[in-house]
């Protein structure tokens, strides 16, 4: 049976429950669809679909096909529709995908579908079917296909000014664009003053190489200067002193302007010795000089120059914000200007002047400034919180640490309530049928319409199904923090627990870094094809393969919990080996790699492991190593060992400050794990 037949059959079971989602009423949405519990077969239909999905993905149409019309009751089956019209888009007729994507819009694949379904549209030129059901796209293809739509049919009433919408930015559009930006050029729209925009947008983006298109939009005189800076830019602006003799006009302001601009980001000292001449030169307006301060100023602070704490001084008040604040703050620290330290978190505002991160600094900042009584009051504020800074200021003040777990107070009955919800219940079909990526993105839509109360139930709905990463996410969304059994699952403990005692590794630490890259998913995959809980790449698992002896087959074992702890672990045991045990530089090795860590060992102090972690450039390491370290200590707690305080796992922080001890008690026990799962 066709997609087509399923849409157009007008009685039976089948024409209700199709005219209940076009209803669009969620009253009688539900009054139709089946309960959950309403065929004892969902798992031989759950099998079938498996198997149609899989014939589908290896070619066998036919087979896939053949599966079709068996599933017509089942929970998955707008997913077969769905690849069905996927694989046939540019045969079906507009008006039944069109049908069949109002009806399905809130399934996770409607999207996607309609965006492949209107480029496929735009490529064989149906213009008429584009112009009716492609005019809300926020796709740039598709953007450019409707508007080249509106021009074959001859509706160009303000095509201009969108079609300049889609050409004036920094990078090259696709394609498709192409033929519409021919009309713009026929139409004299392409201006000098236009192309300027242009090419520096494509400067400030960093995409010389299309400048070079756009200088046959200038005038020779103009073409001069782009040459020049192309130039300045191929030579990564070591000749930008060269500016002060340019004529000051507009042309050579923006193009002085945004040459600093990108000299600050590869020198950031240089910038700040040509800024002072620069700006004596150009008779740029008070708020491009003011912006130009900042940037040059931010960028001084982010590379710790010497000269960026003064340079700081010179950009107006009304030109600092909170970033250029947070960075004077960690500059000042590199350079152990404790005032300076203050003064700069003085400044900041709103969220990030509440944020524990900073409440931790000022009240250090304090301490070295002699005001004993506020620095420690600061450090009492937060010593019994449960996170990063709150630890490290009870290790300051030789207190125990505060882990109080909350009861999520979840009964089964809510639970059950909300996995007959349509949107959670093809969610967790989706995920016994270990379709994962699209069982996740489903749960994100349905956990996306949920109340904030509710999602603390969503939570215990995805840890009955031994979901842990999408309880996590859960409850991090919610904000009950406190749920730290659900928080912190103890998983794959045989795995870890061989793996740390063959390789001499903390085990609390070893589940510390997984609960950091994976959230405990086994078959997580990152934008950078990092795979598997301890998100190790393909590249890594074959080099490590190589230096160790592993047993590597497909990459796609990396998928495996126990596979890829092992090749996780072995990696943890090199880097500790190479960088001397110390589990903070490690854990910023195996979050940014070696070399980064190398480079910022070069040009940073380690003498003072939090305040180095605290002026790390990367603002995702200088966040993962905390949340490794607090989460380390977590899983001490979990695992009910002697908890140790977390500094003494920061090599270098004074051992004094805690007498010897490098454990602490702890106010509250965690429930016993004794019969805690080895798998997910």
């Amino acid at each position: 049976m066709s997609v087509e037949q399923g849409v157009r059959i007008a009685q039976g079971e089948r024409s209700l429950r199709f005219f209940c989602v076009l209803a669009g009423s969620l009253i009688l949405g539900l009054a139709c669809l089946r309960p959950a519990t309403a065929h004892a077969d969902e798992a031989a239909e759950r099998a079938r679909f498996v198997e149609a999905w899989s014939a589908a993905r290896s070619g066998q149409r036919e087979r896939f096909d053949e599966l079709g019309p068996g599933l017509g009751d089942y929970v998955l089956y707008p997913y077969w529709q769905y690849e069905d019209l996927r694989f046939r888009r540019a045969q079906v007729a507009p008006q039944t995908m069109a049908t069949f994507l109002e009806a399905h819009d809130d399934w996770a694949f409607a999207r996607g579908l309609r965006t492949s379904w209107l480029k496929t549209l735009g490529r064989n030129r149906r213009w008429q079917a584009l112009l009716r059901y492609g005019g809300d796209s926020d796709n740039t293809q598709i953007r450019c296909y409707h508007a080249r739509a509106r021009l074959a049919t001859g509706a160009t009433d303000g095509l201009q000014a969108e079609a300049l919408a889609l050409w004036t930015v920094g990078h090259s559009q696709p394609d498709a664009c192409d033929p519409l930006f021919d009309w713009l050029i026929d139409q004299d729209a392409i201006t000098a003053e236009r192309a300027w925009t242009r090419i520096r947008l494509a400067m400030a983006e960093g995409n010389p190489r299309l400048t070079l298109y756009l200088a046959r939009f200038l005038p020779p005189p103009d073409r001069t200067w782009l040459d020049r800076w192309q130039r300045f830019d191929e030579d990564r602006y070591r000749r930008l002193d060269r500016a002060t003799s340019w004529n000051d006009r507009e042309l050579t302001r923006m193009i002085a302007a945004e040459s600093l601009r990108r000299l600050s980001r590869m020198d950031a000292a240089r910038a700040m010795d040509l800024y002072a001449p620069l700006a004596a030169h150009f008779s740029w307006d008070p708020e491009t000089r003011g912006d130009l301060a900042r940037e040059v100023a931010l960028w001084g602070a982010v590379a710790l120059e010497d000269e960026a704490l003064a340079f700081i001084r010179q950009v107006p008040s009304t030109h600092r914000n909170d970033q250029l604040h947070e960075w004077w703050a960690r500059a000042a620290m590199a350079r152990g200007d404790w005032a300076q330290v203050l003064e700069a978190i003085d400044g900041l505002t709103g969220e990030s002047a509440d944020d524990d991160r900073w409440r931790y600094w000022r009240a250090r900042a304090q301490l070295q400034n002699g005001d004993a009584l506020s620095g420690k009051a600061g450090l009492e504020s937060l010593a019994t919180r449960t996170n990063y800074y709150g630890f490290l200021s009870a290790d300051a003040l030789r207190q125990p640490y505060t882990i109080c777990p909350l009861e999520p107070g979840v009964d089964d009955e809510q639970v059950a309530a909300l996995a007959d919800r349509p949107r959670f219940h093809r969610a967790l079909e989706l995920h016994r049928a270990e379709l994962d990526n699209w069982a996740a993105a489903e749960w994100r839509n349905a956990t996306r319409a949920l109340p904030t109360d509710q999602l603390k139930v969503a939570a215990g709905l995805a840890r009955r199904e031994g979901w842990h990463d999408r309880v996590i996410f859960a409850l991090g969304d919610s904000g009950e923090l406190k749920f730290y059994e659900w928080r912190f699952p103890v998983l794959f403990t045989d795995a870890v627990m061989t793996a740390a005692g063959d390789l001499d590794l903390d085990p609390a630490w070893v589940l510390g870094i997984m609960r950091s890259e994976s959230a405990m998913a086994p078959h997580a995959r990152s934008s950078a094809n990092a795979l598997g809980l301890m998100q190790v790449t393909p590249g890594t698992a074959r080099t490590l393969a190589r230096r160790h002896g592993l047993s590597l087959g497909s990459t796609q074992q990396l998928l495996n919990g126990d596979v890829n702890i092992r090749f996780g672990t072995v990696y943890l045991r090199q880097l500790l080996d190479e960088y001397g045990q110390n589990p903070v530089l490690v854990s910023g090795a195996y979050n940014a790699g070696p070399n980064a860590v190398d480079r910022w060992l070069g040009s940073r102090s380690l003498d003072e492991p939090a305040q180095w972690i605290e002026t790390l450039p990367y603002y995702e390491t200088r966040d993962y190593i905390p949340r490794v370290l607090t989460f380390t200590t977590l899983y001490d707690w979990r695992l009910q060992n002697p908890v140790r305080r977390l500094s003494s796992r920061m090599p270098g922080i004074e051992s004094g400050t805690l007498d010897g001890d490098s454990t602490t008690q702890v106010v509250c026990r965690p429930p016993d794990i004794t019969a805690a799962a080895s798998g997910p």
